[in-house]
């Protein structure tokens, strides 16, 4: 495993950290395919049932990587297509990642690095110190890619002028504007995003919460009564669950499950 991505695992979480502090955690070629790697072995790993992404370090990512970016002045259009379509990749894997899903922001995530957290099922950062942008405009680049996922996060028109303007802005704001779930103190930010998986896994099915994640997806993909049927049809198949059979039969009967131990 390259070192430009560490893992740490505790029980059914696991959290995946950006290593590269001294370039702001920068995403690199090799960030971004060792990226792949983890995710594609942690959807297959039927233990974990939840991830945190965060960054070593003072930064959660900078965006891309200012040599990288270098090189990608002398790439030809295909070369350049390519390059994108993998990081695009990486995203989409993030975005559909059958986990429940947490970016655990630090310091800054602009650009790249904040279409990376948004990803994420939650955003949870740190009062002090998380920064968020939006900043390629600055540089004559597009957010291209990542602008699939804001206007998937907040409304359109307020997506535009986050694109636009090119903004850093902090945490409290991001909060206000829809990006960011919850901020915490930097000091007790890891152990409140811990309690809040630990909570969601132990009160929620596993199964009920990503059945729902992967609908409202879809739902996105749809118009109104083609959605109404896709609903329809998860709807008679998760009453015929296991977890849905037990859920139903605690409820009937008053008793409280731990859904955690399933």
């Amino acid at each position: 495993m390259s070192d430009s991505v560490l893992l740490k695992r505790d029980r059914d979480i696991l959290t995946i950290v950006l290593n590269r502090p001294e370039k702001r955690n920068a995403l690199s070629p090799e960030m971004v395919n060792e990226l792949h790697r983890q995710i594609d072995r942690v959807s297959r790993d039927s233990e974990i049932r939840a991830v945190i992404l965060t960054g070593a370090g003072k930064a959660f990512c900078a965006g891309a990587d200012l040599a990288y970016l270098k090189q990608l002045s002398t790439f030809s259009e295909a070369e350049n297509l390519q390059d994108s379509k993998n990081l695009a990749e990486l995203f989409n894997k993030i975005y559909h990642l059958q986990k429940l899903t947490v970016a655990m922001v630090t310091g800054a995530a602009l650009a790249g690095g904040c279409g990376l957290a948004l990803c994420c099922d939650y955003i949870f950062a740190a009062s002090e110190t998380a920064k968020f942008g939006f900043t390629e405009v600055r540089i004559g680049f597009v957010p291209a890619i990542v602008m699939n996922f804001l206007i998937r996060k907040i409304a359109p028109g307020t997506a535009l002028h986050l694109a636009l303007s090119g903004k850093i802005f902090s945490a409290e704001e991001a909060k206000k504007l829809g990006l960011v779930e919850q901020v915490f103190p930097l000091n007790g930010l890891r152990d409140r995003t811990m309690d809040f998986i630990g909570t969601i896994l132990q009160q929620n099915s596993f199964q009920a919460m990503m059945t729902t994640k992967t609908l409202l997806q879809d739902l996105l993909e749809h118009p109104l009564n083609r959605g109404l049927e896709i609903a329809s049809a998860v709807n008679a198949k998760s009453r015929q669950t296991h977890d849905c059979q037990q859920g139903l039969k605690a409820f009937l009967n008053k008793e409280k499950i731990e859904w955690r131990k399933f």
